[in-house]
């Protein structure tokens, strides 16, 4: 049986959602996925970062429950459209554990399998750097970002991977004799391509998600990344987001 599954990388949602990802949330309805797989970074944790800690004016009015009032009320939306979400977890979700590192005494209180009532939802939690196999792909946060991250996931991993994380695209290729071919495939984000921390710079990172189809028998898939251009994304000649999208 041919299954089908949307891919949603690095959304980095606060307490406001980026556009990009708005932009996709009328076509995942309608696709009506069997599976929907969040490849980690869905929440931002912007308010516990290690990072901006320090940073008073930056860290103002950013509040842990409001971003995971504004996760809770996506991840309804997605169960609208899908009985089987799998929630890896990114680095932003790990901010957690690293905070509690510090702060013992909130243990039991701010972590995101409980604020996101996950079990309660029947939504799987995948750890950081943990895999999660669908078919003959694994699927996992992201690992490496050096300039050849597909090659090294390959690498590393020696088996067919998407991840996100680096917020761009790659994809690798490793086909032996002996073996059957294994491919790395790297996708961008669905979050905002110019953050504050960036500093008006420019990035290389793409906004971009993945249709991905498997064999329930056989496992063999195909993975198609989708690249959302200004609110804007083709699929079966229809247009999406957009002023005009439907």
């Amino acid at each position: 049986m041919i299954k089908s599954a949307i891919i949603i990388p690095d959304a980095h949602i606060s307490d406001k959602v980026p556009k990009d990802y708005i932009a996709i949330k009328s076509f995942v309805k309608q696709f009506k996925p069997d599976k929907i797989i969040i490849l980690g970074d869905y929440s931002d944790v912007a308010s516990l970062s290690a990072w901006d800690m320090d940073k008073k004016r930056k860290m103002e009015g950013r509040r842990f429950k409001k971003e995971m009032t504004t996760a809770n009320r996506e991840l309804d939306f997605l169960q609208e459209c899908s009985n089987d979400i799998i929630y890896l977890e990114g680095n932003h979700e790990f901010r957690v554990e690293r905070y509690l590192d510090k702060s013992p005494e909130m243990e039991g209180l701010i972590e995101i399998q409980e604020n996101l009532r996950l079990k309660e939802r029947g939504i799987k939690w995948v750890k950081f750097n943990d895999l999660h196999k669908v078919g003959d792909m694994f699927f996992t946060h992201g690992m490496y970002t050096n300039k050849y991250n597909a090659s090294k996931h390959l690498q590393v991993l020696g088996c067919n991977i998407c991840y996100g994380h680096q917020h761009s695209t790659q994809t690798a290729l490793q086909n032996m004799a002996m073996q059957k071919p294994h491919m790395a495939y790297a996708l961008g984000t669905l979050g905002n391509k110019k953050p504050d921390f960036m500093q008006n710079k420019p990035s290389s990172w793409i906004n971009q998600f993945a249709v991905f189809y498997w064999d329930t028998k056989g496992g063999n898939f195909n993975l198609y990344p989708i690249n959302v251009i200004k609110g804007r994304f083709f699929w079966n000649g229809k247009q999406y987001g957009g002023k005009n999208g439907k």
